[in-house]
């Protein structure tokens, strides 16, 4: 009869709300997103700068089908003049203009379908270069009658004036032969060499006719330099010419990569009726980290000099030495402080990997950005190729004793110079910095906020970035000087996601949105002496039937925390006071990625959640979205917070924005949920094993249920590996806590998740049954990946938790 009257409740609950407010169903909500818009893609300028490119599905056409239009920019136009749009245009001049520019900005190059093809003011886009191999990565070099490129993973250099296109070098991962040493002979064969004369005039003959090839190559001008002997048991990872075409730099790698274990994933429903896997990435701690070389190729010396990295400032000191020895102790009941504080590490250098490398524009200096396989160091190292023996100068080093963030690793030089800019979190927040070759770096922005996007300007000047420097949750395009000064570009109040300079560098083509608002593009002007300029808006693609509709609009909030200095800046959907005057249930939105900002201003990725949390208010409920420790936009502390304790710190936020519900909002806190997907499914699990008295019910989507079973990649960061210490994986995965379940728990996994492989799911299923729990349910999705794409099944995964929240959360 409880379950009858139940059902009763949410009957005359959901005919009432549907009867209060113009909103969507739930299976709008859930449809392809071109009901509500058919947002642009921005592709970038045309070359000459009147107009841009972009991507736009077109009408009535589901999936990522996209077509070419044109926005032409006009002169005077305004936000209430539209720009004239063509559907159809000449591919010719349909070219975005993403590729590098010459200095003076009169030229342009770019790689379209394998080949290169250059702008010239006056002249328009000419194709360079036909071959059926990919020719990519196109440069200008410093001598402007020339230009290079990558084909078939060799370097070529172009004369634009005579045609004639040349390798840059030829290398060879083989046994020099000026310093081969002769193969030992087996016994029978040493026998044939002694006895016989012709054999050892043979042998002779060959060995001169290899020497002579040799200097022959090497000495022939007309040639390609090399052939360059490089170690026959490595392989390369990438190489770059400099400007002036003189150096080649090499990263190279182990020629046998590591044959990791990996995780099989099985597709059930296929065209070919048959049960298909595919291999997955390695699990955490089983991935062989690879050591990276460097070596820098002398073009007119034929020379090759080795760059050895053992000198890198911390390279030998193991950071996690001390983790590894309180781990020991703890396995043999020893005191695990003391055991941390004798740890010593073996002195042998760590190893590192290469997240890019640039070269300044006279190809004087190269930059090489490394980061430690431990996640716990970064370093920029620069050479000045013209000395007789170059070697590596530190030009930025960070440490950080949780894991270096990914985001911030913007660098390269400064147009024209040979000082080196880059991005850093050396002051708690991510912030532009200046460096020359030798000298000592120095902040050109500071304070409580984050610079992305940095973006150097042409002339050297001045770079564009994109920052939350007015608010946490607003994102604008600022001017920063060479001297350090601020102009803001933009001041629109809501959140500009990318942007594109033109041509000229006099505008910029950027996407902005609001909170209720998708995606759109605009062009605003760029002055040199700065100041808020006066956008114009370019599309306009969202619909009619979603305008009509009244979604509830956020408010963001700033709540105090008690574990912590800062507040937790979180979104919050309220519903009709005078309706549902309370005490009114709650539901906790935990986002997912972890390190994800989801309280700011504006559209969020979780479109369907953000409108389905509408539905949610006019039934009553609140929902609270926290951007809880471990979030993105509140500085390098608010992200490693949950180091070695991921789960914990992200509850305790949960508790304060609960108790600031209760006081404020007249909040139940005998009432409330949690749902989430990825790391937000893995805290819905963590709240609902660990704060039983707190969640009634929870939904958990593509969730990791135990992080032994996660990638390396991601993992290795917040956790380091349960080689060096099991202790924090045991604490922080919710299949360990299983046993504190009590309340109402789904849980949605798709089968085809190459991500969070549904084996995760599964096993805290297993894990659920042995320990006879109840009022649990799993539905598997068998065509579905980490994010779904089937509209069918984000309804049916959603009906699930509407249902879920229905039942136990509402009163009877």
């Amino acid at each position: 009869m409880n379950r009858i009257a139940a059902c009763f409740i949410i009957f005359v609950s959901a005919v009432s709300a549907l009867a209060q407010g113009n909103v969507p169903t739930l299976k709008q909500i859930m449809d392809d997103p071109s009901w509500f818009a058919r947002s642009p893609e921005p592709l970038g300028w045309l070359a000459d700068g009147s107009g841009i490119l972009y991507d736009q599905r077109r009408a009535g056409v589901l999936g990522r089908d996209m077509k070419d239009r044109l926005v032409q920019l006009m002169d005077g136009a305004t936000p209430d003049g539209w720009p004239r749009m063509l559907e159809e245009m000449d591919r010719r001049r349909a070219i975005p203009a993403t590729g590098p520019w010459s200095r003076d900005g009169g030229r342009l190059l770019s790689d379209i379908g394998g080949d290169i093809f250059l702008w010239e003011t006056g002249r328009g886009w000419r194709q360079l270069t036909r071959s059926a191999e990919r020719d990519s990565s196109p440069m200008f070099m410093a001598d402007p009658r020339r230009i290079g490129f990558r084909r078939g993973g060799a370097w070529f250099v172009r004369d634009l004036e005579s045609g004639l296109e040349a390798q840059a070098a030829e290398i060879r991962f083989a046994e020099n032969p000026e310093e081969k040493e002769e193969k030992e002979r087996s016994d029978i064969e040493q026998h044939q060499y002694d006895l016989f004369a012709f054999i050892r005039e043979a042998d002779a003959r060959r060995r001169e006719r290899e020497r002579v090839e040799y200097f022959r190559a090497r000495l022939d001008p007309t040639g390609v330099p090399g052939p360059f002997y490089l170690d026959p048991e490595r392989r390369e990872r990438g190489q770059w010419l400099s400007p002036n075409g003189r150096h080649l730099l090499v990263a190279m790698s182990p020629r046998r990569s590591p044959d990791d274990r990996r995780d099989i994933m099985p597709d059930y429903v296929n065209e070919t009726g048959y049960v298909r896997t595919s291999r997955l990435r390695p699990k955490v701690g089983e991935q062989a980290r690879e050591p990276t070389w460097f070596a820098l190729l002398d073009l007119n010396r034929l020379r090759v000099h080795e760059l050895a990295l053992d000198a890198l400032p911390g390279i030998t000191e193991d950071p996690l030495a001390g983790i590894r020895a309180a781990a020991e102790a703890r396995r043999k009941g020893a005191d695990p402080a003391a055991a941390a504080a004798d740890a010593k590490g073996d002195g042998k250098a760590r190893g590192v990997s290469q997240l890019g490398v640039r070269w300044s524009d006279s190809g004087r200096h190269a930059a090489v950005m490394l980061r430690s396989n431990d996640n716990k160091d970064r370093w920029i190292v620069a050479l000045d190729a013209t000395r007789r023996e170059p070697s590596w100068t530190v030009v930025h080093h960070m440490h950080d004793p949780a894991w270096i963030g990914w985001r911030f690793n913007r660098f390269g030089f400064v147009p024209g110079t040979e000082t080196v800019w880059f991005e850093s979190e050396d002051s708690g927040w991510a912030h532009l910095y200046l460096c020359e070759v030798g000298g000592t770096a120095r902040a050109l922005t500071e304070g409580a906020w984050e610079v992305r996007d940095t973006t150097p300007l042409r002339d050297g000047g001045a770079f564009l970035v994109r920052t939350n420097r007015g608010d946490r949750g607003i994102y604008e395009i600022e001017r920063v000087g060479m001297d350090g000064s601020i102009t803001p570009v933009t001041a629109m109040g809501g959140a500009v996601r990318s942007f594109m300079v033109s041509p000229a560098e006099d505008r910029l083509l950027f996407e902005w949105s609001s909170t209720m608002r998708p995606p759109e593009l605009y062009a605003v002007a760029v002055g040199g002496g700065g100041g808020v300029g006066d956008p114009v808006r370019l599309t306009r693609t969202d619909t009619e039937l979603f305008r009509s509709f009244d979604f509830t609009e956020p408010e963001l909030v700033w709540i105090p925390s008690t574990h912590t200095e800062g507040a937790i800046h979180t979104r919050v959907y309220l519903p009709d006071p005078e309706r549902f005057p309370g005490p009114r249930p709650v539901v906790v939105f935990a986002h997912g990625a972890g390190y994800l900002q989801f309280a700011y201003r504006g559209w969020s990725q979780y479109f369907r959640e953000h409108m389905f949390h509408t539905l949610l208010t006019e039934r009553g409920f609140i929902v609270l979205g926290p951007d809880f420790r471990h979030s993105e936009g509140y500085g390098r502390d608010w992200r490693t917070a949950v180091y070695r304790d991921m789960g914990e710190p992200e509850l305790q936020d949960f508790d304060d924005c609960l108790a600031y519900a209760a006081e404020h909002w007249n909040a139940d806190l005998d009432r409330v949920g949690i749902y989430g997907g990825s790391y937000g499914g893995f805290l819905t699990l963590m709240g609902m094993f660990l704060r039983p008295d707190v969640y009634k019910a929870g939904a958990a989507l593509r969730s990791v249920t135990d992080w032994r079973q996660y990638s390396h990649g991601w993992t290795s960061n917040p956790l380091d590996t349960p080689q060096v210490d099991p202790e924090p994986f045991d604490r922080c995965s919710p299949i360990n806590h299983a046993e504190g379940l009590r309340g109402a728990l789904l849980m949605l996994h798709g089968l085809v998740d190459d991500n969070v492989v549904a084996q995760d799911v599964i096993r805290l299923s297993q894990r659920l049954i042995e320990l006879e729990k109840e009022h649990w349910e799993l539905a598997l999705y068998p065509v579905e990946p980490h994010a779904f794409r089937e509209p069918s099944g984000w309804l049916d995964e959603y009906r699930r938790i509407l249902r879920l929240f229905e039942l136990h959360l509402l009163e009877e």
